[in-house]
């Protein structure tokens, strides 16, 4: 038996490689962009687990990212959204700079995994599809951390699916096209009804309402929602503005 363990290595090269796209300096910072690349694409998953993986109860795997580098094997949903926004982004930019660009069906396996992972309710979990019951908690052995057992969607991670899919069907536009397009409209509609009423968002993965309302107002922008035609967007602006510290800054 074996216990892996794991960092953030993946997760924080991708966040770090969209800030330094940013900044729009790529002639200047061309052997940093291409190391981080390359980098993302050594640590994309290139197979399924062996066998009937199915019937063991795993799930697709091939074409996503870890939390840390392929070694780890385990695909979870946002760092595979956040890697693939990167790696279009890089697509953009010139090979010479940046180095070879990934291929598209190594793109097309990431969006599988996408896809793959939405729950029926439009949100998108971490690691594996959810709709296993609640009632299954009861068998947590863990006192101090709750819900652990089952599945469940997150906003973070729809909201990177939905900016990952719609930068996707921009430069692809007629892959899985109709697929994507119901993705997109579900996710939303998701995130909108996990609003709270003070106007954000319960992050799962990070300090906590500031968390959850940044992803979940990048996703609905990249949705195509603004301050005008949203009011979601408008509740989150007043929190964000109620909730600013005399500083300046947030908490």
């Amino acid at each position: 038996m074996k216990v892996q363990g794991f960092g953030s290595q993946l997760w924080d090269t991708a966040l770090g490689l969209q800030a330094l796209i940013a900044s729009n300096i790529a002639d200047e910072i061309g052997p940093t962009l291409a190391k981080g690349y390359d980098y993302l694409k050594k640590s994309q998953i290139k197979d399924n687990p062996l066998g009937d993986f199915e019937s063991m109860f795993r799930h697709l795997s091939k074409g996503g990212w870890t939390f840390t580098d392929q070694d780890h094997g385990w695909q979870v949903s946002d760092c595979t959204a956040e890697s693939l926004k990167c790696c279009l982004q890089f697509s953009l930019l010139p090979p010479e700079i940046v180095g070879e660009k990934i291929v598209p069906e190594r793109l097309y396996e990431a969006v599988n995994v996408i896809l793959y992972l939405q729950s029926e309710n439009g949100g998108v979990p971490i690691w594996e599809r959810a709709g296993a019951s609640s009632i299954l908690e009861w068998l947590n052995p863990v006192e101090f951390l709750e819900d652990v057992v089952v599945e469940y969607p997150y906003v973070e991670c729809t909201a990177s699916a939905i900016q990952a899919l719609v930068l996707f069907k921009k430069l692809y536009p007629d892959h899985r096209k109709k697929e994507i397009e119901n993705f997109i409209i579900k996710a939303t509609k998701y995130i909108e009804d996990e609003q709270t009423a003070d106007g954000s968002w319960y992050g799962n993965w990070g300090i906590c309402f500031l968390y959850g309302t940044t992803f979940s107002l990048g996703g609905l922008a990249a949705a195509g929602k603004t301050y005008g035609n949203c009011l979601a967007i408008r509740k989150a602006v007043k929190f964000l503005l109620n909730t600013q510290n005399d500083d300046g800054g947030w908490g």
